[in-house]
């Protein structure tokens, strides 16, 4: 009952600053559209484009879905597609929620050690899905910005990018050390440890400390394992899919509006990488707020009348359909998890 109340709290709080900042970019933003003359623009619109977005959405949930089982399959874990679905829309609820994201990756390692992986092995899963994802962004996105920081007329996201990236490559070193030489996360996480003088309070973390190296050691083999097998790469393919089909959303919505042009789509899928690498580094819940302002400036090759229009569709296909759809999921989980010891004490 407890953990229920705590997440009908988290729920409740995580999507209110979701909303208000949310509505107040979405008023920001119409405000601006409507400065023209918004009716003449609607008339070309192409539905045909609409359903490819859609399509590009779902797509990209069942490839994230198949990388974490080709992971999970690589690491010697049996666990069914449906499983690892909701375990990652529940999972990208908690992180579009939370600042930084922060909440996913535990969420994530949760679900999967509910559904009989154990910890080491689902803090291997995870820790893999987040290394490729890193380590993607991190060697483009500095590229990129490069030659589009003069298009980002948001102050704060120019700001971002000065200690972002140093701190993106730094991530990525430390990631690709555990990947190349797992056996360094044990002395690495351990090491706050030696500076810890009480003998009462280390006896009674002791047994704690034990389970947890244990862990580490199943991690350090998963790694391991993981290297020696085709599944690294297949999981390489699918995170570059993912994020093909992911990307496809927003220039889809642009053809769906009756924009053409030389470029458009490589173009709008090179600016949504600038944004979300710089996103990432702020503590705002899903960059709600500073997502649509971001896109705005950026996409200023879209005519003003139909792009807080378009911005606010991409946003509901990209951000807050997971969101809902992952909230709506966890819910059911945790429901069936507290019902679980109650089934027990009947039988």
């Amino acid at each position: 009952m407890k953990q229920h109340l705590n997440f009908q709290k988290l729920f409740r709080n995580g999507l209110s600053i979701v909303l208000i900042l949310t509505l107040i970019s979405s008023g920001i933003l119409l405000f601006s559209s409507f400065r023209g003359n918004p009716t003449s623009v609607y008339k070309n619109l192409d539905i045909r484009a609409f359903g490819l977005a859609l399509l590009a959405l779902l797509a990209s949930w069942a490839i994230e879905t198949l990388r974490i089982w080709l992971i999970a399959n690589g690491l010697g874990e049996s666990i069914s597609l449906r499983k690892i679905f909701n375990i990652n829309l529940a999972t990208t609820f908690i992180g579009n929620i939370t600042p930084f994201s922060s909440g996913g990756v535990p969420t994530q390692i949760y679900l999967l050690c509910q559904n009989g992986i154990q910890p080491g092995k689902s803090s291997a899963i995870v820790t893999l899905r987040v290394i490729l994802t890193t380590l993607l962004f991190t060697l483009v996105a500095p590229i990129l910005f490069i030659f589009y920081r003069a298009s980002i007329s948001v102050g704060l996201l120019r700001q971002v990018t000065t200690f972002a990236i140093p701190v993106s490559v730094l991530v990525s070193v430390l990631l690709i050390t555990f990947i190349i030489k797992p056996k360094l996360a044990k002395p690495v996480l351990t090491f706050p440890l030696k500076f810890i003088k009480s003998e009462r309070w280390l006896s009674k973390i002791n047994p704690y400390l034990q389970k947890f190296l244990d862990e580490v050691e199943i991690f350090h083999q998963s790694v391991r394992q993981f290297r020696k097998g085709y599944n690294l790469i297949l999981v390489i393919l699918a995170t570059l899919l993912y994020w093909v089909c992911f990307f496809s959303i927003a220039p889809c919505l642009i053809y769906a509006f009756g924009l053409r042009g030389e470029g458009i789509f490589f173009k709008s899928v090179l600016i949504q990488f600038i944004l979300i690498f710089i996103i990432s580094y702020l503590p705002v819940p899903g960059g709600s707020g500073i997502m649509e302002l971001g896109f705005f400036s950026m996409f200023a090759f879209i005519p003003a009348q139909i792009r807080a229009v378009l911005i606010l569709i991409w946003r509901l296909l990209s951000y807050h359909l997971a969101t809902f759809v992952g909230g709506v999921i966890l819910l059911k989980l945790i429901n069936r998890t507290e019902r679980r010891p109650s089934e027990v004490t009947r039988g």
